[in-house]
């Protein structure tokens, strides 16, 4: 009788990958560690040959389940260690800056679309806006402004095949007294946000291969969205507003905190995840903090997080 073993070693590759992540993410091995036995990924290759080789012989289940695991291994491993691949592109200061400046006349949308460098938004009192834009190759970034909206996307995501030719550095000053719409991508770039008193509707965060710290802690909000892949990123919860969130992590990291008087109700689906929600206590089927339903502000939280880790309230913070 012929016996599929299909299965068996998918079941073996994906044991190896997660296990990889899980040691990595519990700090059992450093990052850094894991970082370096990428670099020994043709031994991958070399288990693979051999797994191939010896199927049609009396060690063809061995040779299977090895040519499953070292891909395994190798596919955790870059998992915790694309975080730190992060092009240094934001390094070199530009010479120049451009300054833009604006008002809003009411509720305002702000789309932002950084392809690599470096982004720092920060909140000022009134209803006008200002961006000091510049490039460390000349670049200009494509800004588009009206009564209502602003759009800022980095020159070289207009270019052929995306490449770029120099790191972006904006600086954006937005108002504290418009409600905004916020959507920020920071693709291979690092992005800052302390949005201290700001009036928000909904915010949209992705953070693709780069590292973003978003301090929401003085704001108001309605939702948040935030996207990590293959990235890592922090996020400080208002503390006094009642809002939603949607969070999901691929391959990264992502850190929360969250005021003791914030109402906060977590419902999480991982897949090889590493998850830690700190002074957090289950109740069925999802995570509320102590006192939920006495806190005069609620958040409702839903994680989704595949090869990756979640920290709520980390011992490190959220820095």
């Amino acid at each position: 009788m012929t016996v599929n073993h299909r299965f068996l070693y998918w079941g073996v590759f994906l044991v190896a990958a997660g296990a990889v992540t899980l040691v990595a993410q519990g700090d059992a091995v450093s990052d850094d560690l894991v970082a370096q036995a990428v670099r020994l990924w043709p031994v991958a290759v070399i288990a693979l040959g051999l797994g191939l080789l010896l199927r049609r012989t009396r060690f063809g289940l061995a040779g299977g389940m090895l040519a499953a695991a070292m891909p395994g291994l190798l596919v955790g491993g870059l998992f915790v260690a694309v975080p730190r691949l992060v092009p240094d592109c934001g390094g070199v200061q530009p010479a120049t800056f451009d300054t833009r400046q604006g008002t809003f006349d009411g509720a305002a949308s702000v789309d932002l679309t950084l392809a690599c460098g470096d982004l720092s938004v920060t909140t000022v009192p009134g209803t006008g806006w200002q961006l000091q834009a510049g490039n460390a190759s000349g670049g200009i970034a494509a800004v588009d402004v009206s009564a209502d909206r602003l759009s800022v996307t980095s020159s070289s995501q207009r270019r052929p095949f995306g490449f770029n030719r120099g790191g972006d550095v904006w600086r954006l000053s937005l108002p504290a007294a418009s409600r905004l719409d916020l959507t920020a991508e920071v693709n291979a770039g690092r992005g800052r946000f302390d949005l201290a008193g700001a009036q928000l509707g909904n915010v949209r965060l992705a953070v693709n291969a780069g590292d973003a710290r978003v301090d929401l802690s003085g704001a108001t909000m309605a939702n948040l969205s935030v996207s990590v892949n293959a990235a890592s990123a922090s996020v400080r919860l208002p503390t006094a507003a009642d809002f939603g969130a949607d969070l999901s992590v691929s391959a990264g990291s992502l850190r929360i905190c969250a005021a003791n008087e914030l109402g906060l109700r977590v419902r999480a689906t991982n897949v090889l995840a590493a998850t830690h929600y700190t002074g957090l206590t289950r109740n069925g089927d999802v995570w509320e903090s102590p006192g939920y339903s006495m806190a005069n502000h609620h958040a409702d939280v839903t994680i989704t997080a595949n090869v990756g880790s979640v920290d709520i309230n980390p011992a490190g913070g959220c820095q």
